[in-house]
């Protein structure tokens, strides 16, 4: 893995960042705040980005490239699409990590270290705490509709596979 400092100055950096939905909200002063705790970090194939069972403050946004999520070395989900988010369980709960994300194609993801927010003070910090409850409402939420759909798929394949039982 490859690690890179944010340098607000880097405005081609600073535009791929805005690129992404969840930072759109913020405005300039608070995504500068935000982006002191970032780094960019360039994955080769097979590397680990998060591994199952360890303890971090990291949520991830995967900016380019193709990622497996796996739960006791079994595959449960591909994230390959940009700007999806990663690894916000883990910041929520405190819990040990419930799955390990594995590099498919190299991949070059956001870091966010959120015990950033420990420090802020004030507004900036109930700001910057809003801003995150709601981004991380809005995974959960997407997660939860994703996982109702496969339930339903599971169950119309089990009912198919009972009614060819019966016959």
């Amino acid at each position: 893995m490859n690690i890179i400092e944010f340098d607000p100055s880097d405005e081609q950096m600073v535009k791929a960042i805005m690129r992404i939905p969840a930072f759109t909200p913020l405005g300039e002063g608070r995504l500068k705040e935000v982006m002191k705790m970032v780094t960019i970090r360039d994955y080769k194939k097979r590397e680990t980005v998060i591994k199952q069972g360890e303890f971090d403050q990291c949520m991830f946004f995967l900016m380019k490239g193709k990622l497996s999520v796996q739960v006791d070395d079994v595959e449960v989900n591909i994230i390959k699409d940009a700007n999806t988010v990663f690894g916000e369980m883990g910041v929520i709960d405190t819990l040990p990590r419930s799955a390990t994300v594995l590099v498919r194609q190299p991949s070059r993801c956001l870091a966010l270290d959120i015990s950033f927010i420990d420090r802020l003070e004030g507004t900036s910090k109930l700001a910057v705490q809003a801003f995150f409850y709601k981004m991380f409402y809005e995974v959960l939420v997407q997660r939860l509709r994703e996982t109702n759909g496969r339930i339903a798929d599971l169950d119309m394949q089990k009912a198919v596979m009972e009614n060819i039982d019966l016959e």
